[in-house]
């Protein structure tokens, strides 16, 4: 079996032990951001990684993920080493280390050729020299050796080139990537080698990172960097962006050069410190317990009056939500613009017992409020307000929508004619009262309509800095693995036998009433009637096993999936034109199916898990997307998802033929056997031996069909 690289999309998170690398523009994955961070790709790289990768480019790239990394950066003038690399190329000082280590070699005519394209045979060779193999270690002839033993390695792995053809930058950084968890010539794992661990096939580079990371910094109205960094993170996404404004909180590694930034903020009235107002460790606002960052914060909020509690303050937040600084005053007023996730009411006792209304938002910013509203006012889940906190406390205004239209370009900078701020928070929200914060990569190329956004603000230039939309990503809904709907199939399965049943009875008391008729036709009628239940059981309530394998041998169509999974009229009609009128009685009882409750047994992330609902949902079995209330302890809908047979396996997308589906950041994969799911890594698939089955949201969101789950039946 073929390991294959996961490719998911990853966000910054720095705890005291661990740095996992952030998320990068679209069609990333974990092997660009590794890249990166190492060095060995530019973050305006990863706005077009499908780029052809040059020569240049691979030796930048190879020393990128060497021990020689450092050493680039700080060399000197390495002279000319070819005819079309001159000491001031930006190539220079890569292509000197790589072809003086033996990984890459010059042309007889003493060129080098840094803009020429890369084919697979040429990297992998290139790469086999960096682990250490060499012609004497390979069996067999140029390029059927390197390329039988790149395979062997792993290194070939999601990558579906073949001999012959030009690699991309989105495939260099892959290929080094895997390098990094293959094995030497000496038989050790090279990342070992760097000082890097590998866990459960993924790298951490965080034991080098974290040594050089400084900060957190508080910057004011003219703080500048230490140096122009390739790498900028803003609120834990790539951009290009690098300008310091007042109260920005920042953190950089000099080494890496790399800087991430931070414009949030928490801001309302303090309601505890803890575990003192001498010490404080923690402090709440707004309902949000945050972690203070340092000595000087806990500092700063023993000063105030009883460690602050009553008082409205805005805490500037760094990497993990920390508190990194504490304003008072003017310097405190902020508003932030959510929608309504839960409204509860309480009792409580000031000058004697009366309720006390707390409305719960979720802000743009990725930050969820806790207000305190009078309890007169009603505010439902998914209502948009805006919080505004100033020296009088917190207070909530409900918004009227306030919408737009356009396409977000390619690099997740615009929408339509309105440039995107390069701190935009954009917030996807649901009618239930669900938010989540989406990355503007996570939006790049979509077409939103006046109906998917739902309110914007713009800066003082005119850009656009908040935007919550209406349902977009498809994210938001839980995806499962549909095994069984318990209930409901006994129930149907009762009430159809019932049905015929009581029509075997009918006709034979009208058969004995009839004077002079024979009743010989009645066994047939019988028979007639049952074989008609069957076949209604059949259709109502295909096994998984009749789908999966029916969608791989191509029994089950399109056109037959589409009426089997539409709306429930839609799948009432289907079996009705199948029925007609053989069963007197039966049509109506299937309505009947349909209004019952369900036991749904899903898989969610490899774990079993039962859905009860009062209502039947139009789903049979494979992939479903289920809508839950804000709280997440109710289900609101439950909706089939559209199959696909896949042909290939790429980074962060599959094909079916000449149609390319992107996979979601957070796709599950599971081995379907003998009526169970296993769930699986995707790096143990492939489709030689498994026939793979994607399940993707069709459901209109504007930013959907993603591969939400990938199911695998052996072929062997």
């Amino acid at each position: 079996m073929k390991k294959r690289i996961l490719a998911l999309l990853l966000a910054v998170c720095v705890a005291c032990s661990m740095l996992i690398l952030p998320a990068s523009a679209s069609g990333s994955n974990t092997a660009v951001q590794t890249a990166v961070t190492l060095g060995g790709l530019t973050s305006d790289q990863t706005t077009n990684l499908a780029a052809p990768l040059t020569r240049g480019e691979l030796t930048k790239l190879m020393v990128a993920f060497s021990a020689y990394r450092e050493s680039a950066k700080t060399q000197g003038s390495t002279g000319t080493l070819f005819s079309d690399v001159s000491s001031g190329s930006a190539y220079a000082p890569y292509v000197r280390i790589a072809v003086q280590q033996g990984w890459i070699s010059g042309y007889t005519d003493g060129s080098f050729r840094p803009d020429n394209g890369v084919t697979l045979e040429e990297a992998c060779t290139a790469v086999l020299k960096l682990l250490g193999y060499d012609v004497t270690t390979l069996s067999g002839t140029f390029p059927a050796a390197q390329l039988n033993k790149a395979n062997e390695l792993g290194l070939r792995d999601n990558l579906t080139k073949n001999q012959g053809e030009g690699l991309t930058l989105e495939d260099g950084a892959v290929l080094l990537y895997n390098a990094l968890t293959a094995n030497t010539a000496e038989g050790n794992v090279y990342a070992s080698s760097l000082g890097f661990t590998v866990n459960n096939g993924v790298v951490d580079v965080s034991s080098i990172l974290l040594s050089n990371v400084k900060g957190p910094f508080v910057a004011g109205l003219s703080t500048q960097l230490p140096f122009t960094p390739t790498a900028v993170y803003r609120n834990d996404t790539v951009t290009a962006d690098a300008t310091l404004s007042a109260y920005d909180v920042y953190y950089y590694n000099e080494t890496a050069q790399t800087v991430w930034i931070y414009t949030r903020k928490a801001a309302g009235r303090i309601t505890a410190v803890s575990p003192s107002a001498n010490a404080p460790t923690s402090v709440t606002v707004a309902g949000t317990t945050y972690t203070i960052a340092s000595s000087s914060v806990a500092a700063q909020l023993s000063a105030l009056n009883g460690g602050g509690v009553g008082q409205v303050v805005t805490l500037l937040l760094g990497m993990n939500d920390e508190a990194v600084s504490v304003l008072t005053g003017d310097a405190a007023d902020e508003v932030f613009y959510g929608v309504v996730q839960t409204t509860s009411r309480s009792l409580v006792e000031n000058s004697g017992p009366d309720v006390q209304q707390t409305v719960a938002v979720a802000c743009t910013d990725g930050i969820t409020r806790s207000v305190n509203v009078d309890k007169q006012f009603n505010y439902p889940a998914g209502k948009l307000v805006a919080i505004t906190v100033d020296e009088n406390g917190e207070s909530i205004q409900s918004l009227e929508t306030k919408s737009t239209s356009g396409t977000i370009n390619a690099e997740g900078t615009a929408l339509g004619g309105t440039a995107l701020a390069s701190n935009v928070e954009i917030l996807d929200t649901t009618s239930e009262g669900l938010a989540g914060a989406v990355r503007p990569s996570r939006l790049s190329g979509v077409t939103l309509s006046d109906t998917d956004v739902k309110y914007y603000t713009t800066n003082e230039n005119g850009e656009i800095d908040r935007l919550i939309l209406s349902d977009v990503t498809g994210d938001l809904w839980e995806y499962a693995a549909l095994d069984g709907i318990q209930v409901a199939t006994d129930y149907a399965g009762s009430k159809i036998d019932e049905k015929v049943n009581e029509k075997v009875k009918s006709s034979s008391s009208a058969s004995s009433s009839l004077a002079g008729m024979t009743t010989t036709t009645t066994e047939d009628d019988d028979q007639k009637a049952k074989q008609t239940a069957l076949d209604v059981r059949n259709i109502l309530l295909p096994s998984t096993s009749d789908v999966l394998y029916g969608l791989v041998d191509g029994s089950i169509v399109s056109t037959t999936w589409n009426q089997l999974s539409g709306s429930t009229d839609q799948l009432a009609s289907y079996v009705l034109k199948k029925v007609g009128d053989n069963v007197g009685g039966v049509a109506g009882n299937i309505i009947d199916y349909f209004a019952s409750g369900a036991n749904y047994v899903c898989y969610v992330n490899g774990q079993q898990v039962t859905y009860t609902t009062s209502t039947k949902y139009p789903v049979i079995a494979g992939g479903v997307a289920i809508g839950k209330s804000a709280d997440g302890k109710k289900v609101n809908a439950m909706v089939q998802l559209s199959p696909v047979v896949v042909d290939r396996l790429g980074a962060g997308w599959v094909m079916k033929g000449d149609t390319r589906y992107e996979t979601a950041d957070d796709i599950q994969v599971y081995l379907w056997n003998q009526g169970t799911y296993y769930k699986v890594s995707l790096a143990d698939l492939n489709t030689e031996d498994y026939k793979l089955i994607g399940w993707y949201d069709n459901q209109g969101h504007a930013a959907g069909k993603k591969i939400r789950l990938l199911v695998a039946v052996r072929t062997n």
